[in-house]
């Protein structure tokens, strides 16, 4: 017994329309299982009538079940006239309330819109829908599908359908979509009573196969995703949102990290649920959390169109990175766009150009063609930046950064040279060095000498003795004469070096009266230039110290100390030594 959710009475009848309110009869779920229960029985007892009153009852009240069981009817014709037109309405409705068997049945009938007719077989096929599986293995096998194919196909063998099992052994013998096993294909074949006149010629082949046969591993849906991924999209665009549902659902039990991802879109635009933003960006972010590139691009969205929540392009440029950062896998183009175009935060050429390279590597003509023609923007960019290095530095800084930040790697060694005199922007050692860094590792030879002197002068690095020692003398052997020139000013700081630490050793010796290991020391600084070392000779001689007192000497060392660029003006030097031979 129904009752009217508008005025309360009991509707003791199947009729649509409410006879007291004349309002439309709404059934709960537990009404409609008790109506359903109700049309098996009157089946049970060949009461068919009562059955097709109830089931019309159930389609008016807008009941898939009713629905389908109307559109087999009508299909059949029986018990009421075979009606095509009227099944396929009856179907179509179904269908679109999820169920799967009225999908196959649509697909079937539909005529006119091929797409549409693959979309509803490949939903049943997916749902479950044993009626689809013949269906779905041509369709797929019509697209060059392999791989689902062989799956449906499987599906259809476990089924004991004979044809089934005997593609299933071509498959394994030839390798088509599944592994090529000869093993496996004569397991199938084995299973087969009375193989049909097709499969002789297979069957010969195959007994042919010495050793066991082996039993197959079912073949796995690879594809599984990605068909449901399509499908979803599709729902979406037609408006399907029952089946966009269930299908949503099923890529939750299959889709690993990405599982929640398109539920969690459901919440945020209210779809099949009570519209709630906070609950699906907690799911997409969850999902990020766990490794989801799809998760983390459906977050930047999010913030970036600012539709559901607030827009926070800091946010979105955020996820966007991550996503970016954990590969980007089937988003490369989005993802290339975004941080080649600059919509939210400065242009990232570096970023874009590694999204574009993975898709292009994966086979995405879009990828392929937007990489060739970034790589064509970037060399132009560093022949117009050379151009205008002399009339406009600035500009030709700014090409150079953007040369550099798309990956041209022969702007490293330019641009470092800009950061390094601070010709166009400030000047930046550090910057200087790494790009002269990048360049050298990228095996621009040109950068060799610049990168060498950095270690020579300490820019942007510690200073490095051996390296720019070994840098310059390969810049030095590829001809430049800068690079001979730094290499002697090194070696001729080094030597200067050497000379104050063996002056400063003799002077502490001198100290504690070891004076015979300090002269021999001070002669040699002396000999190799150290004008310092010449003037404390002299003042042994002046003062007598470990020697005859001879001023001549002195002078004559005073003078050759003053050449070699010492000075004591105020005699300071002197009077140390004479202080520290007269203490102790």
């Amino acid at each position: 017994m129904i009752k009217c959710k508008g005025c309360g009475k009991n509707n003791h009848g199947y009729e649509p329309i409410c006879p007291s309110c004349k309002a439309a009869v709404e059934l709960s779920e537990a009404e409609a299982t008790e109506l359903i229960h109700e049309s098996e029985e009157a089946l049970s007892r060949n009461d068919f009538l009562k059955a097709v009153e109830i089931y019309k009852f159930l389609a008016a009240a807008g009941n898939a079940d009713g629905e389908r069981e109307l559109g087999l009817i009508l299909e059949k014709g029986v018990l009421l006239p075979r009606d095509l037109n009227m099944a396929t309405q009856y179907f179509f409705s179904a269908a679109k309330r999820g169920d799967r068997l009225s999908a196959y049945k649509y697909s079937r009938l539909v005529v006119g819109n091929r797409a549409l007719a693959d979309y509803w077989l490949a939903c049943s096929a997916l749902l479950g829908c044993k009626e689809a599986y013949a269906d779905a293995f041509a369709l797929y096998a019509g697209y060059k599908e392999r791989t689902t194919a062989a799956y449906y196909c499987s599906l259809l063998a476990e089924e004991n359908d004979t044809d089934a099992i005997v593609e299933m052994a071509r498959r394994h013998l030839y390798g088509d979509g599944v592994e090529q096993n000869e093993q496996m294909a004569k397991w199938y074949m084995e299973r087969i009573e009375r193989v049909p006149l097709h499969a002789i010629k297979l069957q010969r082949r195959l007994q042919a196969v010495t050793g066991k046969a082996v039993r197959p591993e079912p073949p796995e849906f690879t594809e599984r995703s990605k068909i449901t991924e399509r499908l979803i999209a599709a729902s979406k665009k037609f408006g399907y949102n029952k089946m966009l549902l269930l299908l949503c659902r099923a890529y939750a039990e299959v889709g690993g990290v990405d599982g929640e991802i398109f539920l969690a879109l459901l919440h945020i635009e209210g779809i099949e649920f009570t519209q709630n933003v906070e609950l699906g960006a907690s799911m997409l972010e969850e999902a990020a959390k766990r490794g989801s590139v799809m998760g983390a691009k459906c977050l930047g969205d999010l913030y970036a169109r600012g539709e559901y929540t607030e827009r926070d392009s800091r946010l979105a440029a955020h996820y966007y990175r991550l996503a970016a950062e954990m590969g980007g896998k089937g988003e490369e183009e989005n993802l290339g766009d975004i941080f080649r175009t600059g919509l939210l935060t400065e242009p990232d050429y570096a970023i874009a150009i590694s999204m574009y390279r993975r898709g292009a590597k994966a086979g995405d003509f879009a990828c392929q063609r937007k990489l060739r023609m970034m790589e064509d923007e970037r060399e132009r960019l560093y022949v117009e930046a050379t151009r205008l290095e002399r009339t406009s530095p600035e500009e030709a800084f700014r090409l150079y950064k953007r040369s550099v930040e798309s990956g041209y790697l022969p702007a490293h060694a330019r641009i470092g040279w800009y950061y390094e005199r601070g010709i166009g922007t400030k000047i930046d050692r550090k910057a200087a060095f790494n790009h002269y860094k990048a360049a050298y590792d990228a095996g621009d030879r040109r950068a060799i000498e610049s990168l060498g002197r950095c270690y020579a002068r300490g820019i942007g690095v510690a200073f490095d003795f051996d390296k720019a020692s070994e840098l310059l003398s390969i810049a030095r052997e590829m001809g430049s004469h800068s690079a001979d020139k730094e290499l002697f000013r090194i070696y001729e700081n080094k030597k200067r070096h050497m000379l104050r630490s063996l002056y400063s050793t003799a002077m502490e010796l001198y100290y504690n009266k070891k004076y015979d290991i300090a002269i021999e020391m001070l002669e040699t600084c002396m000999n190799l230039g150290l004008g310092d070392a010449t003037y404390a000779i002299g003042c042994l001689y002046e003062f007598g110290i470990t020697r005859e007192p001879d001023r001549r000497i002195a002078m004559r060392y005073y003078k050759k100390a003053y050449d070699q660029g010492f000075r004591d003006p105020r005699q300071y030097h002197k009077q140390s030594m004479l202080r520290i031979w007269k203490s102790k």
